[in-house]
């Protein structure tokens, strides 16, 4: 259980650093979105933290929602450091502008990809069950790859220019390739199997789930190719992504609405709020597929929106579900009948409330200076978020100092036992 939790903290440390970059990245915010600082914070963000906590997350996942063992837990071990210090080389590099090491930084996270699929692949190998999960999962497996061969060549490019066709419908092939073949298929994956574990219904059937796995199976190929090629295929390829998207809200409706908890708890609202984002997602996304909108400040809102409104509090909420779980697995499962070790006991409502009340309204005031171009309404939705995030990473925290807790317990009810 301490594998996910090591993935799932340098994630958290990941996503602070990126909120507390915001108020000091105001004026490159309010400006044209490719420029070097901006580059280290998007990598900072959909690399430290995004992708982290999709491979912490995965590796709890597969076990339990999946049925199968992780195939090495050493090789995820060794991934681990190898996927830092490529994401460190990375984002140095973007900060500073400086394209000659980017090629080496992104081979070392190229290989800690490699080495993640490669696990993931021979853990799944064979399946007990095609479920939703299991077939986003190997979509989302299959962007990622496309991703890293997409993003390699584009830091070679950086270097020593061959790619065909301009840079810009390569970049953001590049950053669509990476939103909705990866991260999307994940989140849609992990929530078909984890979201009726904690709202306790049942689990997702029938045609919603197959129109998922099918709009993001051509969408996301097509949308990519659509953008590399200039094509006028784009809109036609971004409506089966849309559907995906539109299923995914209907199947979480129909999830909350079977609901048999008492209430939800902050992780979950979280995770309803981050769905929410899907809407303005998707009709930016659309907006630019169609072509009704052009300017490069919404296209900066629309990142906003994608990777800090649905991406970022949608994994902020499992993180505050997952993490008690693996914390409560590790120091207190054994002694349930001693101690009062249930989940409840490991979360902090107050501080996770607070939370949410500055990050959501800190993602919506971001993206909204954003597209107006205002670096003071930035730099305000930043000091929001920044103490938003430090407050989730706090609450994360405490979280785990209950893994001294319970060893602490432990010991005390071996000497009693023992005298």
């Amino acid at each position: 259980m301490t594998l996910p939790l090591r993935y799932l903290l340098t994630a958290a440390g990941a996503f602070l650093l990126a909120a507390l970059s915001i108020p000091l990245l105001a004026d490159e915010l309010a400006g044209f979105y490719y420029r070097p600082a901006l580059a280290a914070l998007t990598h900072t963000v959909t690399l430290g933290w995004i992708t982290l906590t999709i491979m912490g997350t995965s590796f709890l996942l597969v076990p339990i929602a999946l049925e199968r063992k992780i195939w090495s837990e050493r090789l995820a071990r060794w991934q681990f450091w190898i996927m830092g210090a490529g994401i460190f080389g990375m984002v140095s590099h973007f900060a500073l502008g400086r394209w000659n090491g980017l090629a080496w930084a992104a081979g070392l996270v190229g290989v800690g990809v490699v080495c993640y699929l490669v696990n993931l692949g021979r853990s799944l190998r064979p399946l007990p069950r095609w479920t939703a999960t299991a077939q986003l999962l190997i979509l989302a497996l299959g962007g990622l790859l496309a991703t890293l061969a997409l993003g390699f060549l584009l830091a070679v490019d950086r270097n020593r220019p061959f790619l065909p066709g301009p840079f810009f419908p390569t970049l953001h092939a590049h950053f669509h390739l990476a939103f909705l073949g990866w991260v999307s298929a994940m989140i849609l994956g992990v929530s078909a199997g984890v979201l009726p574990m904690f709202l306790r219904v049942g689990e997702p059937k029938g045609w919603g789930v197959r129109v998922q796995v099918w709009g993001m199976a051509l969408g996301v190929p097509g949308v990519t190719l659509a953008l590399l090629t200039e094509s006028r295929l784009l809109p036609a390829a971004a409506l089966a992504v849309a559907a995906a998207a539109g299923a995914y809200l209907r199947q979480t409706l129909w999830m909350v609405r079977g609901c048999r908890r008492p209430q939800l708890d902050w992780g979950l609202r979280f995770v309803l709020t981050g769905a929410a984002f899907v809407l303005p997602t998707m009709a930016l996304g659309l907006g630019f597929a169609f072509g009704w909108l052009r300017d490069p400040r919404l296209a900066s809102a629309y990142a906003v929106v994608a990777l800090g409104g649905w991406t970022s509090l949608t994994m902020v909420g499992m993180l505050l579900e997952i993490v008690p779980f693996l914390v409560w697995s590790r120091a207190y499962a054994g002694r349930v009948g001693d101690e009062p070790a249930t989940l409840g006991r490991l979360s902090w409502p107050v501080v996770e409330g607070a939370s949410y009340t500055l990050l959501t309204p800190g993602v919506i005031g971001l993206a909204l200076a954003v597209a107006g171009a205002s670096p003071t309404g930035i730099t305000l939705a930043g000091i929001a978020l920044s103490a938003g995030a430090v407050l989730f990473v706090a609450t994360l925290v405490r979280m785990v100092g209950h893994l001294g807790a319970g060893r602490a317990a432990g010991r005390r009810i071996f000497w009693r036992l023992a005298t």
